[in-house]
């Protein structure tokens, strides 16, 4: 075993471990523990919640798709754990906006709700993927599958990164902020962690 693999291998345990103390603080810190207003329809923080949950639910089946295909046991438990966590974060999103009477979609524009804070593109959430490279996931050879899953999914969360970060330049909700700062945090892990895999990809 190389060294980057070693490395890579103890950045997944941590990373699950987080996972799980996430979930735990999910648990206790309910939507309503803080005493900010109830956010309105058209506010950044019901804009996060719902764009947050489109772009996890992305990644979700991402990892789905290559965990079911890949002999890689780095990359299966690193799959693994972005499907656990995003569906567990997701659960929080949907838990929020049903505890502030607001509906799961809304007619909005993605990241109309970062308008003006953020260089993104207004039109599109940043980081997703065309139909088209989720289907080369299902249908490329292994090898050039967790290949291009790798790729893919570190874009995915940079973009996933750049939206959490928006938000906390904006929320004035604790819960919003600490699950925004679990994302920029985890997911800036796993992007280290899926590069080293690309580059021993690369150089193998």
């Amino acid at each position: 075993m190389t060294r980057r693999v070693r490395l890579v291998s103890a950045a997944i345990v941590v990373l699950a471990t987080l996972s799980v103390g996430v979930g735990i603080g999910a648990v206790i810190a309910q939507p309503g523990d803080d005493d900010s207003a109830t956010p309105a329809d058209d506010s950044a923080d019901a804009g996060f919640a719902r764009d947050m949950s489109t772009h996890h639910a992305q990644a979700v089946s991402m990892a789905d798709t290559i965990r079911t295909r890949t002999q890689d046991p780095l990359l299966a438990a690193l799959a693994t754990d972005i499907v656990l966590t995003q569906q567990s974060q997701i659960g929080r999103f949907s838990g929020w906006l049903d505890q502030w009477g607001l509906p799961a979609t809304s007619l909005r524009p993605p990241m109309s709700w970062a308008q003006g804070h953020t260089t993104m593109d207004m039109q599109t959430m940043p980081g997703m993927v065309s139909n088209d490279e989720i289907r080369q996931l299902e249908s490329l050879p292994i090898e050039a599958a967790e290949a291009l899953f790798l790729t893919l999914m570190i874009r995915h969360h940079q973009g996933g990164v750049e939206m959490a970060e928006a938000i906390l330049t904006m929320t004035d909700r604790d819960d919003v902020h600490r699950l925004a700062s679990s994302i920029v945090a985890g997911q800036q892990s796993e992007i280290e962690a899926m590069q080293s895999m690309l580059e021993d990809r690369s150089t193998a």
